[in-house]
């Protein structure tokens, strides 16, 4: 019993197990059904996960790719914009660069230019001082064979003694030494200015000295005699002329504007009449001129003189007697009462020669020049008082040395009668032959007068202050 008891009681209990155990098996079927769809779907969620995932790995893939192209592309427009700032900075700095090329070359040309026309200047101030000079040194020598032929044509013309011949012979001997002087400083001066033209530096050759002349032989009493005075032959001038002096250059800003007035100076006796003055080389006044005409009709000629060569528009023309009407001098004379009624014909007349004296010429000023000459004579007498008349040598005298500057004009050389310490207000320019006011006047370490304007270009190109006119300084 106990055993069936047991039995039935291990049945039961076996019956409970099994009912339990099958109670956990469909609660395990049913858990792992749930499971199992679990799975499927966390499985189905993982797919979709992954797929996701390699969708956003493709996006990534196509991002970045873009991203890298992108910047390259970047990189390439930004190094094409840098080289692009580059060029751009490099063209300006060329075109800068160009620009001051340009400047500095129109500099170097404006000052080469300035440069060659300094050089052709101060080329064309050497040929012309050159010029001068011989012209200068010829005149005296052609002045001093003139005498010469006029000695020797009256021995000629006397009859052949033996108080005669040796005057003749003497005056022959300086005639033909007189012209080979005359050819041999024309052929110095033409050899220098030929190498002046080439190129040379006129401070580089050798000074022409001036030439020197014997002094005249010795007047015999015959000669003596017969150059004595003729009063019937004497012309018959408004004012005494007195000699024919060497005229000077006045030379000008511009060497092309110079006018060169060559005289061919006459030997000036009491019996043989006073040549004719050339006729003015550049403004003529009909009424000025006048007073330079021929006075005489046993005047003769002054020879023709060329020019310098490089002065163009310069015309030299040999004048011819004519007869001068006799109202020339006294309608140039009412023209100057009626500027300076204070004075009187005879006061005029000596201003007039005064004037003349001191130019060496009257040829070239027009009647306002005149009017301002005669004033500045009449202030001249008022401070002075009245000048003395100049007197005519009996001989012109040996060819001296030249101690006067080259270029000094007449107006600035000290003539007699007339002090040596004029007042600057009443003394021409170098250049211009104007008038210098004190106001106006360039301080030179010489005695050469100068307008402040006039030197103004040469001072500013010489810096030690020197004088263009001063041969000592050429």
């Amino acid at each position: 019993d106990k055993m069936m008891s047991e039995r039935a009681l291990l049945k039961e209990r076996y019956q409970e197990v099994l009912d339990k155990q099958r109670q956990v098996e469909n609660q395990l079927q049913v858990q792992l059904k749930q499971l199992q769809q679990r799975r499927e779907e966390e499985m189905k969620n993982h797919q979709e996960i992954l797929k996701a995932i390699q969708d956003v790995t493709i996006k990534r893939e196509e991002t970045k790719k873009k991203m890298e192209k992108e910047k390259k592309e970047f990189l390439q427009k930004e190094q094409d914009l840098k080289a692009e700032i580059e060029k751009l900075c490099e063209k300006g700095r060329r075109q800068l660069w160009e620009m001051e090329l340009d400047k500095l070359k129109n500099q170097h040309n404006e000052i080469n230019r300035n440069i060659l026309e300094e050089t052709e200047r101060a080329w064309k101030a050497e040929i012309l001082s050159l010029e001068s000079r011989k012209e200068l040194l010829v005149l005296k020598l052609e002045e001093a064979e003139k005498e010469a032929e006029l000695h020797l044509t009256y021995l000629k013309s006397a009859p052949p003694t033996l108080e005669t011949m040796r005057p003749k012979q003497e005056w022959e001997m300086r005639l033909n030494r007189i012209r080979m002087t005359k050819e041999s400083v024309r052929d110095q001066f033409n050899d220098h200015i030929q190498m002046v033209r080439n190129g040379t530096k006129l401070s580089s050759l050798p000074q022409i000295p001036t030439p020197t002349l014997p002094p005249p032989p010795s007047e015999t009493d015959f000669m003596l005699t017969a150059f004595q005075p003729s009063p019937s032959l004497t012309p018959r001038l408004p004012f005494p002329i007195g000699p024919v002096p060497v005229p000077m250059v006045m030379p000008s800003a511009d060497p092309r504007a110079l006018s060169f007035p060559l005289l061919n100076p006459a030997i000036s006796r009491p019996n043989q009449p006073s040549p004719p003055l050339p006729a003015s080389q550049g403004r003529n006044s009909p009424v000025v001129a006048s007073l330079i005409g021929t006075h005489s009709p046993h005047m003769t000629p002054a020879a023709s003189i060329p020019p310098p060569p490089g002065l163009g528009g310069v015309k030299v023309t040999p004048e011819f007697p004519r007869p001068q009407p006799a109202d020339k001098l006294e309608k140039l004379l009412e023209k100057l009462l009626a500027r300076f009624p204070q004075c009187n014909k005879a006061q005029l007349t000596n201003i007039l020669q005064q004037i003349k004296t001191a130019r060496r010429t009257m040829a070239g000023l027009t009647m306002e020049e005149l009017n301002q000459l005669v004033a500045a004579k009449l202030a001249e007498q008022q401070e002075r008082g009245p000048l003395s008349r100049i007197r005519a040598p009996m001989f012109s005298a040996p060819l001296p040395q030249i101690s006067t500057p080259m270029f000094l004009p007449p107006a600035q050389v000290a003539y007699p009668g007339t002090a040596s310490h004029s007042p600057a207000a009443c003394k021409l320019c170098l250049m211009c032959q104007k008038l210098v006011q004190p106001g106006d006047l360039h301080p030179m370490a010489c005695s050469h007068v100068l307008h402040k304007e006039c030197i103004k270009f040469w001072a500013q190109t010489n810096t030690n202050d020197t004088c263009p006119f001063c041969p000592s300084l050429k």
